[in-house]
């Protein structure tokens, strides 16, 4: 919990200086595993994904406009099911562009038309029909654009710093996968101002 909320005072302040989050949701427990500590059961990443789309409503940049964020969970995630479907009601995390981690695994299990395994922490939830899963996210990103797909172990081989670490979410649009704590800089150069009589002025 105290990670759980850190994070979302973290995005709470990028978002006020106006800049867009993203995060992996993959670390959360799945809906209705035993937390240990209290005994109780863990509410699982979708509901946390509400708690961080109100407080980006609440966080104005500037004033005039809310932030933007991308949520990742991973395919083989107990809980990507119910992830696939959260944006079928219009306006509903409207602060949120959501994207599934797409394993190498899951799409070789697409292919072959076998099972695929949800699983979290080394322990087997349930198994599921792997073109079954790839079909919802199909059907529900024909329907209104979400959820997007991140090949995750793609970027992971082309990860320059992979002694730092993995790669687990992209920033808010998918344009470029950041390490935690992370952060790019969309902006641009005007080329054409620094070729003058078709030559590069370097200076």
């Amino acid at each position: 919990m105290n990670g759980i909320f850190e994070a979302v005072k973290q995005a709470a302040l990028v978002h006020k200086a106006g800049g867009g989050t993203g995060f992996s949701f993959s670390r959360l427990r799945p809906e209705g595993s035993q937390v240990k500590t209290t005994q109780g059961v863990a509410s699982g990443p979708c509901s946390f994904i509400r708690v961080f789309d109100t407080a980006t409503d609440v966080t104005k940049q500037g004033g005039t406009r809310r932030g933007a964020n991308m949520g990742v969970l991973r395919v083989d995630h107990p809980d990507i099911e119910k992830f696939i479907s959260l944006k079928e009601k219009d306006g509903f995390l409207s602060n949120f562009n959501i994207s599934v981690a797409i394993t190498d695994e899951f799409m070789e299990a697409v292919a072959a038309d076998g099972d695929f395994t949800l699983r979290f922490d080394g322990k087997a939830y349930k198994t599921v029909r792997a073109r079954q899963l790839w079909q919802s996210i199909i059907n529900h990103a024909w329907a209104n654009g979400e959820p997007g797909l991140l090949f995750i172990d793609t970027a992971n081989k082309a990860n320059p710093t992979p002694h730092v670490g993995e790669f687990e979410a992209s920033n808010p649009c998918g344009e470029q996968f950041l390490l935690p704590h992370e952060a790019c800089v969309l902006g641009s150069v005007n080329l054409a101002k620094m070729v003058p009589n078709g030559q590069v002025n370097y200076d």
